[in-house]
């Protein structure tokens, strides 16, 4: 049975919080790691001291958009000293970049956030250096101590890379393995030295009120071919991920551990929830994806496949699933900007299990797609046009890259910012707050793992129930999403909707809308 009084104050307090976490919220406490997470290129986002690049200082002016989306947790992109704009070459993990402001910046961005209810996600690059890092200039000056931290040889070893690219790089008696290119020297994770610095650089951040890591490049810390003469396979990630997940733990038993498996393949995603919390849930991204953009059919099949492949290796595994990241040309350019295509990929996203993440600016649409290497100012643009600033529409926008020549920066002049789409009850900006909202309302669609499909599905109508039991609450909740070009009728259902695309006349729905959801809180658990 239901506890009803405790499902109506649960609902009430966080659509009137708006995403305010309130303390001693058990349900919260029992799923510490239950996120809705936004990931930020902090260049993009705000620009604080008018220099025209983001920083900590305007990410922090922003707590308050943050809270009335109702996200729980940022993911920052790479915010340490680098010699590149993007931050995934490091020349120093215990520093802040410049561009972005001071130490000072970020303890007050995280005593701020934690106020509001949100945690800090530092994206950590441990897979390599930058080439400009000490270790590696010490190492080649020839110190014997910083050789060891990366993988040296005389001549050149033989073998590519998982995608056959070149790791090898150098000159005869410098030839290191850089696996993403020869400015990102890859650290050599069977020196136990190395992995006592990943340690204490972990240590020092989560003692900062660091909440989780994404882990970037988390399968190729032991990469194909990196360590010729070694017997050693893919395993050995997993290993290395579980000890630095255990290390943590031991600082802060409720860290999170994300980490970047960039396949698509369920079997191998799987075996990293072994080592690691979360895996970034590139094969249910795709699954969304095909069904949104272009009506691939079976999708509820296709996800309780994934499900059940995980759940082999770990029954408490916790998905965190995406449309698409800095590294992919963005949803609005997938779905062609079509508003429909657009909403129900954020119903998708934002019903299923786990911590769902959402890559800045899909909130309003932005575009981004990669850039072919026409060069600015003497330099190659490649993804710098999938991690273009952040439309809000004040004084604080950043313009770092405003190339009009670029098709991204002309197609997201054109869209409406937060502040337009935030007046506008229809807007997409809009579906994301409710749907966070409606999450946030109902334990059974922010918590467990539990999914089971809907019997009525056809080719177009898909559905699933979400339960979510603890202690003597229980509640179940049925998700409909009409794949097709057409109006469906809305099937027979015992319970009251709770949700759906268009319009607020709940009692009397009869339809489901062309590509769209409706969302029913089912009576009978």
């Amino acid at each position: 049975m239901i506890k009803r009084c405790l499902f109506i104050l649960l609902a009430l307090l966080a659509l009137v919080f708006s995403g305010c976490e309130r303390e001693g919220d058990e349900l919260r406490a029992a799923n510490p790691r239950n996120e809705i997470i936004y990931q930020v290129f902090v260049r993009s986002f705000a620009d604080a001291d008018g220099d025209g690049i983001g920083d900590l200082a305007g990410l922090a002016s922003r707590l308050d958009y943050f809270e009335e989306l109702g996200v729980t947790a940022l993911w920052l992109m790479p915010i340490f000293p680098s010699p590149t704009y993007h931050g995934y070459d490091v020349t120093d993990y215990y520093g802040i970049n410049p561009d972005y402001g001071t130490m000072d910046d970020f303890k007050n961005l995280v005593s701020e956030a934690g106020k509001k209810g949100m945690k800090i996600i530092l994206d950590m690059v441990f897979n390599h250096t930058s080439s400009e890092h000490p270790w590696f200039q010490a190492a080649l000056s020839g110190d014997e101590k910083y050789r060891a931290y990366y993988n040296f040889h005389a001549t050149r070893p033989s073998g590519a890379g998982s995608w056959n690219q070149n790791i090898w790089h150098g000159s005869p008696g410098n030839y290191y393995c850089g696996y993403f290119d020869h400015t990102m020297p890859d650290l050599n994770m069977y020196n136990e030295e190395v992995l006592e610095e990943i340690f204490a650089i972990s240590r020092y951040w989560i003692e900062l009120g660091v909440k989780g890591f994404r882990l970037d490049a988390a399968q190729h810390f032991f990469g194909h071919n990196e360590y010729p003469g070694a017997h050693y396979d893919y395993y050995e990630n997993i290993i290395f991920l579980k000890r630095l997940r255990n290390k943590c733990l031991e600082i802060d038993p409720e860290f999170y551990l994300l980490g970047e498996i960039n396949v698509t393949i369920d079997s191998v995603v799987g075996e990293y929830f072994q080592g690691i919390h979360s895996a970034l849930d590139f094969p249910i991204s795709q699954k969304i994806l095909d069904s949104a953009v272009s009506n691939s059919r079976n999708y509820v099949i296709k996800i309780l496949q994934s499900y059940d492949k995980y759940r082999d290796y770990n029954p408490q595994f916790i998905s965190a699933p995406f449309l698409t990241n800095h590294d992919e040309d963005r949803v609005a350019d997938l779905a062609s900007g079509d508003l429909r295509k657009l909403k129900l990929a954020a119903e998708m996203l934002l019903t299923l299990p786990g911590s769902p993440i959402i890559y800045y600016g899909e909130e309003i649409g932005m575009h981004g797609v990669k850039s072919n290497g026409e060069k600015v100012d003497g330099r190659e643009i490649w993804d710098e046009t999938r991690r273009l600033p952040f439309k809000y529409g004040d004084g604080m926008d950043t313009d770092w890259f405003s190339d009009e020549s670029f098709p991204s920066v002309a197609k997201n002049k054109a869209i409406e910012s937060v502040l337009e789409q935030q007046e506008d009850p229809s807007s997409l900006w809009h579906t994301y707050q409710k749907l966070i909202e409606l999450r946030k309302a109902f334990p059974a669609l922010r918590y467990g793992n539990s999914i089971s499909p809907y019997e009525g599905n056809t080719s177009n109508l898909q559905g699933f129930y979400r339960t979510y039991e603890y202690k003597d609450f229980s509640q179940k909740i049925l998700v409909l999403h009409n794949f097709s070009n057409s109006e469906l009728d809305l099937p027979p259902y015992s319970g009251k909707i709770i949700y759906a695309s268009e319009g607020d006349d709940y009692e009397n729905l009869e339809k489901i809308g062309p590509r769209s959801t409706v969302i029913i809180e089912v009576e009978d658990v």
